[in-house]
């Protein structure tokens, strides 16, 4: 699995970057606005499996101290190459969860498309609730199998070697049973993206509806 994040990491960041100039990073925006809700103020925030680092880069701007850390080398590379100066920021390359998963060391943890592709997804969860504190949150995405668009983009490129990589597809009333037998409590409902119409005010409209967004993300804390 490792390989494939390697390889695609440089048209990954470049693909963010320019989504992010015109100004329509959906996930970005989603993400920023949960965390502000739900994460300490300068909180220590863990964004676990960061890739290229944007979305750690945004949450450092709003004032959080982010560790950024992945598995793939290819991606902190990408990671490491953002101007962080006068941010409180680091990136570390792990080779295994338990590195990053000190207990009791973070008020947020973020995990954005990350826990699909994980082999054993209870015994992350389980990580991420010894590594929160009692007060922390996490926020996390998930992939979304009541998604038409999933479906759609599935069936049209099913050698996409993304989707080939992931080991897991939920619906929300699947990745819930996950989150509470692994305590946590989701305190939001979810709200999905990634679809043709993210940057739009149609896309907005449908933010809470499972059919559309192919990826749907959630604020849960420590049961």
């Amino acid at each position: 699995m490792k390989h494939v994040f390697d390889e695609t990491a440089t048209r990954f960041a470049r693909s963010i970057d320019g989504t992010m100039r015109a100004g329509h990073y959906a996930r970005g925006d989603l993400f920023i606005g949960l965390a502000q809700r739900a994460f300490q103020t300068r909180g220590y925030v863990l964004d676990f499996g960061c890739g290229p680092g944007r979305l750690s880069l945004l949450l450092a701007k709003e004032g959080f101290r982010v560790l950024g850390v992945d598995i793939s080398h290819g991606m902190i590379a990408e990671a490491r190459q953002l101007d962080t100066r006068g941010l409180p920021i680091e990136f570390a390359m792990i080779e295994h969860p338990e590195q990053a998963l000190t207990p009791a060391a973070y008020d947020g943890i973020v995990c954005s498309s990350v826990i699909e592709y994980v082999a054993d997804a209870d015994s992350l969860l389980q990580g991420f609730r010894r590594a929160l504190r009692n007060s922390g949150a996490l926020l996390i995405s998930f992939a979304n199998r009541a998604s038409l668009f999933r479906w759609y983009w599935n069936k049209r490129d099913p050698s996409n070697p993304m989707g080939a990589a992931q080991h897991h597809v939920w619906t929300w009333r699947e990745f819930r049973a996950l989150l509470v037998r692994n305590g946590f409590e989701p305190i939001t409902r979810p709200r999905y993206f990634e679809w043709p119409l993210d940057a739009r005010a149609l896309g907005v409209a449908f933010t809470y509806a499972g059919f559309v967004g192919s990826i749907g993300a959630v604020v849960a804390r420590p049961i």
